[in-house]
């Protein structure tokens, strides 16, 4: 078991996500940021297993069996019994060991990836915690004090390897696609929302994140739409005039205009914004995007390789 001591501000048990079901409303859930994830897990010469996702501050934690974990995403200071650890490296933990992870001061969730993955039941075909609905993950919800999350005992030795992730995290605008109603909205609209900045709202969360800006952009003629497929990352423009980009614990469907996409290959980039923090889109051709991805997934097979 892996005691809680204190959850952070808000950890809950995520896993890629839970697919195959969004037909019946069911939402995917998962990692916000799988390139995080993904590399964490590939450390443990393992892929997909549920781990903790921590979100702007850490938590502390005491392990009760010998296994050995890793730690990704945002930077923060994290100590094992008081001792320096360093992310994107395995670190071998004992019973009675604590834990601490602090702030995250580089980015705004870290996962905390174990030996075998967190041992929650299985829903669905997913260890993922779907909120709303309150089942997956650990009963349902994010963490609290003296819960006991299960994990397997091992003592598997593993190679210090310490992986550089700056390659994938760099400060660039957030690419996207013009989305299905894009050509509905005028040229100064369409112009208007690449040029400026955005803030993202203090009410983000894993559903959404609103983002604030000086000019609103909104669609001249009324348009009536059927709700439709929405996916992570999908801009929609409310009457609102205020973007909101759906994140990976949004809704199955959606009846906004969805004004643009984030292409695959920075939705990491994306989930590490935290509220407050600015962004910039940049318009990217269909054939950019699939260059971009075939990038992103050559790198992090090649990583996962070479770990494996």
């Amino acid at each position: 078991m892996l005691k809680v001591i204190k959850p952070g501000i808000f950890s809950t048990i995520q896993d890629g996500r839970r697919t195959g079901h969004q037909q019946y409303g069911i939402i995917t859930s998962g990692v916000m940021d799988s390139v995080a994830y993904r590399i964490g897990n590939a450390l443990l010469k393992q892929s997909d297993k549920a781990a903790i996702e921590m979100t702007l501050n850490g938590g502390s934690f005491e392990f009760k069996k010998t296994t050995a974990f890793v730690l990704t995403g945002g930077m923060m200071h994290a100590t094992l019994n008081n001792q320096l650890v360093p992310m994107y490296k395995v670190i071998s933990a004992k019973a009675g060991d604590i834990l601490t992870c602090e702030t995250i001061i580089n980015g705004a969730r870290s996962y905390f990836c174990i030996a075998g993955g967190f041992l929650v039941d299985e829903i669905l075909g997913s260890r993922s915690t779907y909120l709303k609905a309150k089942f997956g993950g650990y009963k349902g919800r994010a963490l609290q004090p003296g819960d006991e999350i299960p994990y397997e005992e091992t003592r598997i030795k593993y190679a210090a390897y310490q992986v550089n992730t700056k390659t994938f995290y760099e400060k660039a605008p957030i690419r996207i696609l013009p989305g299905t109603e894009w050509q509905q909205f005028s040229r100064g609209m369409q112009t208007s929302f690449i040029n400026q900045s955005y803030t993202i709202s203090n009410k983000s969360d894993r559903m959404g994140y609103q983002l604030d800006s000086h000019k609103s952009i909104f669609l001249e003629k009324p348009l009536q739409l059927l709700s439709e497929a929405v996916t992570f990352g999908t801009i929609q423009l409310p009457p609102s005039g205020h973007p909101i980009l759906l994140m990976a614990d949004r809704q199955t469907t959606g009846g906004y205009p969805k004004i643009a996409q984030v292409i695959t290959a920075d939705l990491h980039r994306l989930a590490q914004l935290a509220p407050q923090q600015t962004l910039l889109f940049q318009l990217v051709s269909l054939e950019q995007a699939e260059e971009a991805y075939f990038e992103l997934e050559q790198q992090l097979r090649l990583l996962e390789a070479v770990l494996k």
